[in-house]
């Protein structure tokens, strides 16, 4: 963090003061250190995880904070199962096939944002492929942010400008390595690396917020292909890097051999702390570090929330468990019922921890799993009496509220 940033978020620390605990505050301060925030459009991306500052859905943020209330922070929402690629970790490759028409669509996002979420991802599958992505994108107004996850496929100058003109707020592209010849082994079709970026240069070209993002796998950690990835994005101007960790969901369910050892997930965030302390490139985000104990853990069904194509709604989109669908209940009641579980954030990825306890989802015929062996699975892995760092703070004179904001 250079002095600009630091100038540019007093006001949020001065808005807090005496209204959250002065512990949370101070180790909030501490941990910004390490990371490395971008001013683009007159607006400071600290990195995704948060929304742009100074804005309404920073705003609104910040308000569900001081007043501690329970909501999904982010909601990503899978607008088609249908991808032109087959990548082997593909968090989709379980969930059932469908899609929801452009109506249905346009009524789950009114939803999502009623209930006081913060970032609305756009994923899939690939959701350019949607004919109506530029209306979908629109609709979410300026009270929430918004995320694209694409492979950049089908991205033209034409749409980068039509997305820039529905207030997209980030461009995600995923990439799987430096090596077009390896990345197109990953995507299955050859060809797909010049596409993805290409597609970086027409969100960057079209004035987009734009990121690139890969996972981080055992091979990649050692092999160097991370910090190749953060050399490549320095050099096309990309304004992030996020780095997931391999999670056994998903296409990838049966790689249970393919999760971080606490050393490697260690390697990747002493890389998010280095480098961002470098002050130059772009922002690293990695999951290692800002889901682990040590900051937000995972919020998975507390303050993150997956719905996928067909409106089944899940605590993530690494986790095949439905707990009801929009298209039979309404959101905010599904929500309000799965903070039975969800009622505090959890140290220690949720799927992960389901994965080692149980076959069940590799058993299964049909995910996401129904609602009654969904609650039954989280309630079996539940250890809400342990919380990461950041939440022990802020938690520390007040309970979360449970109840939604039901705002616009």
């Amino acid at each position: 963090m250079q002095l600009l940033d630091w100038i540019t978020l007093m006001p949020v620390f001065l808005k807090c003061l005496g209204k959250l605990p002065a512990s949370h505050l101070w180790y909030l301060a501490k941990q910004f250190r390490n990371e490395h925030p971008h001013h683009h459009n007159s607006r400071m991306y600290v990195n995704t995880f948060f929304p742009p500052y100074p804005s309404k859905p920073f705003d609104r943020f910040l308000d569900t904070v001081i007043e501690r209330k329970r909501v999904p922070y982010s909601t990503y929402f899978a607008v088609t199962d249908k991808c032109p690629f087959n990548c082997p970790h593909c968090s989709y490759g379980l969930h059932k096939k469908g899609s929801l028409g452009t109506e249905q669509a346009l009524n789950v996002i009114e939803q999502i944002k009623s209930l006081g979420t913060v970032t609305i991802g756009f994923t899939g599958g690939e959701p350019l492929l949607r004919e109506d992505i530029v209306e979908l994108v629109g609709s979410v107004g300026d009270q929430v942010a918004t995320m694209m996850f694409t492979t950049g496929h089908r991205l033209n100058k034409e749409l980068a400008g039509q997305l820039m003109g529905a207030e997209l707020d980030c461009m995600m592209i995923g990439i799987e390595s430096d090596d077009s010849a390896e990345h197109d082994k990953v995507r299955g079709v050859n060809g797909s690396f010049d596409e993805a970026i290409k597609a970086i240069g027409l969100s960057l070209e079209a004035g987009l917020y734009t990121a690139i993002s890969t996972v981080g796998t055992k091979e990649r950690i050692k092999n160097g292909q991370i910090q190749r990835l953060a050399q490549l994005a320095e050099t096309y101007g990309v304004h992030e890097f996020r780095i997931l960790e391999p999670i056994p969901t998903g296409s990838f369910y049966n790689q249970k051999d393919e999760v971080l050892s606490a050393a490697e997930s260690k390697e990747l965030t002493d890389f998010h702390k280095q480098w961002n302390r470098k002050n130059n490139g772009p922002a690293i985000y990695s999951f290692s570090y800002l889901e682990s104990d040590e900051m937000f853990g995972c919020g998975a069904g507390f303050h993150h929330l997956f719905i996928d194509a067909i409106g089944n709604v899940c605590p993530c989109d690494l986790t095949p468990l439905s707990f009801g669908n929009v298209l039979e209940e309404p959101l905010e009641k599904i929500w309000i019922k799965m903070g039975e579980i969800f009622d505090l954030p959890r140290c220690g990825c949720l799927m992960k921890e389901i994965c080692k306890k149980t076959s069940v989802l590799k058993d299964s015929q049909q995910l996401p799993l129904d609602s009654e062996k969904s609650f039954d699975l989280c309630r079996a892995v539940n250890n809400s009496d342990k919380l990461p760092k950041v939440y022990k703070n802020l938690f520390k004179d007040r309970k979360p509220i449970s109840q939604p904001l039901n705002q616009q």
